[in-house]
């Protein structure tokens, strides 16, 4: 560290689901790509794992990935290490990224390394590991000094009671708007001309509930025999759910991955996301500037659905239920119109990825 650095706030962030493409990974690349980082050392931690796509992004933005042992399966030394790092480099704000009381590791170890803003940022409305959960619950409670969520539900179900900042997972407008000339431009590279697209973004995991999407497009299937499915995403289950498409296979597109979906989108006519559970999806965000009638389970957040072309169904609702709402709403839309629609309502319910990094920089640079 030089003298120019001592001069300016260092912060350090951290997902305690490491650096991959999911939603904790994208809310944090959006605030510091749309963030004025003047005056600030930004540090990111890289634990569990470090897609070397991400790493090279936030060191093209000015960030420092610091590389930590396994938070999962190095536990004891990824505290030390990370109490240790806060020290030597003399943290002034920590901010991490999760959805359970495990939160109290990092909590702890900030405090431990002389960190006084430690801010805890809620991302769901459930945790995997709830044993884990419920004995450290009472320790986070006692360290972080900063409650952020990123919906309502996702703060309570954190916080319980206590004061909660809600920072609303915001997205560019630009890169998301509908443009009806890359739209025709872009659907023959997917192989469509007339056909149904239906589109579902998501990692590979249990929450996503990529097995009912299925259910759903054979449903689809029987009323428009033209419709494609495409999956955008990996993860660990992925396998299983191409095995699971049967005989659908032939006609469901994996793309894997994407580093953006803008493009993505204005090829797509509509879009499911039957979440088990979620915090705040940001996909929904980006549907909505996009003009895309989508359907989302209702085990979602409401204060995502900002436009009357998105809709929430249970998921006991049957998989032919979802399907004929889904096409209804593709075939009774305007897509320009309802995109000028929706980007209006995004900005107006505070959305809009520019203004919520001036508020995120603010809380930084707060003593």
């Amino acid at each position: 560290m030089n003298v120019r650095d001592l001069d300016k706030k260092r912060i350090l962030i951290i997902s305690t689901v490491g650096l991959r493409p999911d939603g904790i990974t994208s809310v944090i690349m959006s605030y510091l790509e749309a963030m004025d980082k003047s005056g600030m050392e930004i540090y990111v931690a890289g634990t569990i794992t470090v897609q070397q796509s991400i790493r090279t992004k936030l060191e093209a933005m000015g960030c420092q990935v610091v590389d930590l042992p396994n938070r999962q399966t190095e536990t004891w030394k990824y505290f030390l290490e990370l109490q240790r790092f806060i020290h030597r480099h003399q943290i002034k704000v920590v901010h991490a990224h999760g959805n359970s009381g495990t939160l109290a590791v990092e909590m702890v170890a900030a405090w431990a390394g002389g960190c006084r803003k430690r801010i805890a940022h809620s991302h769901s409305t459930k945790s995997d590991h709830a044993r884990a959960d419920q004995l450290l619950r009472p320790v986070f409670h006692l360290f972080y000094t900063d409650a952020l969520a990123c919906g309502r539900d996702a703060g309570t179900w954190l916080f319980g009671r206590r004061a909660c900042t809600v920072l609303k997972n915001g997205r560019d407008i630009c890169t998301y708007g509908y443009n009806e000339k890359v739209r025709k431009e872009i659907r023959p590279e997917y192989g469509l001309t007339d056909q149904l697209a239906i589109g579902h973004v998501g990692s590979f995991v249990p929450p996503k509930n990529h097995e009912f999407a299925v259910a759903v497009y054979g449903e689809i299937l029987k009323i428009r025999p033209d419709a494609k499915l495409f999956f955008v995403g990996d993860g660990p289950l992925r396998k299983n759910v191409e095995t699971a498409c049967g005989d659908l296979g032939d006609s469901i597109v994996f793309t894997g991955y994407m580093d953006c979906v803008s493009g993505f989108l204005q090829a797509m006519d509509g879009m499911i996301l039957p979440s088990r559970f979620e915090g705040f999806p940001l996909v929904a965000v980006e549907w909505q500037i996009n003009g895309l009638p989508s359907v989302l389970s209702s085990n979602i957040t409401e204060e995502c659905v900002l436009t009357e072309f998105t809709k929430q169904l249970s998921l006991k609702r049957t998989a032919s239920e979802w399907a004929e709402m889904l096409v209804s709403m593709v075939e009774n839309r305007n897509r320009k119109e309802d995109a000028l629609t929706g980007t209006e309502n995004i900005c107006k319910a505070g959305y809009n990825i520019a203004d919520n990094a001036k508020v995120l920089r603010q809380i930084y640079l707060e003593e």
